[in-house]
């Protein structure tokens, strides 16, 4: 039945993956039509300025779901957000699927990425708030996976669509991408609320019953209280200007520059104008859409990576080294076009595309493109996400998360904006600069942050992980739970130890 409560985490998994599809169909929506002829007359050739606007509507929307996420989710909960979350994705496919003009094309992105950015931020605290720690890092793997597979499927879809050669093609291909929406909008009413959300509105029977359905211990089932329930997640909540004084300051510090990282990186402006970069390097036709899709391919395959292997890693060791590897490749895309290159005409008429390099120069560069897409999958793309959630302490987390990931829309937005203008002004000074930010801030995170995955020994099962002096401590320090025997669910989920050891990996 639609409606009946899921426990086991495998199910609950397969749900939030097929809302980890939401979040990847609009970031490929765009590219294909972009440089279409036909597309570019529909809507009277807009400029780099329109441009802008079309693919960065959707990162707009992304910011302002943050900002409703917070009003949202503390009100009504967390599946009801899912499912609001649903039901404003279709609404956007509706409007998109509709479209006359430039201005219904922006305001059904935003639409969409309206349900994007609540659910960018409410996926990591549902996960934080249900999954236990041994399956967070696959779990949000898997999410991610989901996301990518949907990137691609879109940009298929969109690819063939395409060939139609009229406006049939794109109002088609999003209108299909109501379909997984709906299919979430029923799933969600088989997701259990978040056990923390309901002792914070005081629902401490509901609370303890979801408990004893997730532990598989049965001392856990027969002995855990509403007083532990009250001492876990009785917490009083955090707003936003909370998170800047001392001590959160540092930590919040740490979850909004691993976003800044995220969208600095430039994985996105990559993403979005793949089919501009490919223009670049003289492909065209039908060798260019080709040559377009193998970074989403790539995107798939490479995310398998971390789904293998984030669990046993330590966070800090993969973003930093992957934060450097995606520095110098993206520098280096920059030198070659730079030095190898030369300023043309706009090709085909497109404003933005003012700078070509071709011959084997050019397809170095495709290469590295794809080299690119390959770290971010297997790096950034997972890691960075989770990072977030769990340098984030227990009481700020879900605050925390929604100011992080509402600084990463905001960016994006900016970003994919000004691209078509950074492109046609400073042209391949594009790609070093974006290299140049990422190296300096993989410096800071390796200088400074700490490492938030959990030592071997503390996933341990053993009597004194449930004493009062290995409980669950609090940002100050000071043990939040005086319970003798708390959840082990709840322990692992919640419980931060910051590893000082910066170069070990396990």
């Amino acid at each position: 039945m639609w409606t009946t409560t899921t426990y086991r985490i495998p199910q609950i998994i397969a749900i939030l993956a097929v809302a980890g599809t939401l979040l990847g169909m609009d970031i490929s929506s765009m590219s294909i039509f972009l440089s279409s002829k036909y597309f570019n007359e529909y809507f009277k050739n807009p400029g780099p300025l329109s441009q802008g606007l079309m693919t960065g509507a959707n990162p707009v929307g992304g910011f302002i779901g943050c900002i409703f996420f917070g009003v949202l989710t503390d009100r009504i909960g967390r599946v009801v957000t899912f499912q609001t979350v649903a039901m404003t994705w279709i609404v956007g496919s509706v409007i998109s699927a509709l479209v006359v003009n430039v201005a219904m094309l922006v305001a059904g992105r935003i639409v969409r990425g309206v349900a994007v950015g609540m659910l960018s931020v409410l996926l990591p605290v549902y996960i934080g708030e249900v999954i236990p720690q041994e399956k967070k890092g696959r779990a949000t793997s898997i999410v991610q996976f989901a996301l990518t597979l949907a990137i691609l499927g879109t940009f298929t879809s969109c690819f063939l669509l395409n060939f139609l050669e009229s406006q049939i093609s794109f109002r088609v291909a999003w209108g299909l991408e109501l379909v997984p929406g709906l299919l979430f909008l029923l799933l969600s009413f088989k997701l259990s609320e978040s056990p923390e959300w309901l002792v914070s509105h005081g629902e401490y029977d509901r609370a303890q019953t979801i408990f004893q359905y997730f532990s598989k211990d049965e001392i856990v089932k027969t002995s855990f209280t509403k007083i532990d329930l009250v001492e876990t997640y009785g917490h009083q909540r955090t707003k936003y200007w909370d998170l800047f004084p001392p001590p959160l300051i540092k930590y919040t510090f740490f979850g909004l520059t691993i976003q800044i990282l995220v969208q600095t990186c430039g994985i996105n402006i990559l993403m979005f104008y793949v089919v501009y970069i490919c223009e670049m390097i003289g492909l065209r036709g039908a060798a260019k859409l080709s040559a377009a899709s193998v970074p989403y391919l790539i995107n798939v395959v490479f995310t398998c990576i971390p789904i293998l292997t984030l669990d046993r890693l330590r966070r800090k060791v993969v973003i930093v080294y992957g934060a450097i590897s995606l520095g110098c490749t993206m520098a280096l895309i920059g030198i070659l076009m730079g030095a190898l290159g030369n300023e043309v005409s706009p090709i085909e008429g497109n404003t933005t595309i003012v700078w070509e390099i071709t011959g084997i120069a050019g397809l170095i560069v495709l290469v590295l493109c794809f080299l690119f897409v390959a770290i971010f999958a297997s790096t950034l793309s997972c890691c960075a996400w989770l990072y977030t959630n769990e340098v984030l302490p227990i009481p700020a987390r879900s605050t925390g998360m929604a100011l992080c990931m509402a600084t990463s829309w905001f960016l994006n937005s900016c970003l994919t904006f000004a691209a078509p203008i950074l492109l046609s002004k400073i042209k391949w000074l594009t790609f070093v600069l974006l290299g140049a930010v990422t190296l300096a801030l993989s410096a800071i995170i390796a200088a400074w942050f700490p490492e938030t995955r959990k030592s071997n020994s503390s996933n341990e099962s053993s009597p004194e992980r449930f004493s009062e002096k290995g409980g669950n401590e609090g940002i100050s320090g000071e043990p939040v739970s005086k319970s003798s025997l708390p959840s082990p669910l709840v322990y692992t989920d919640n419980r931060i130890e910051l590893i000082p050891d910066q170069s070990q990996m396990i």
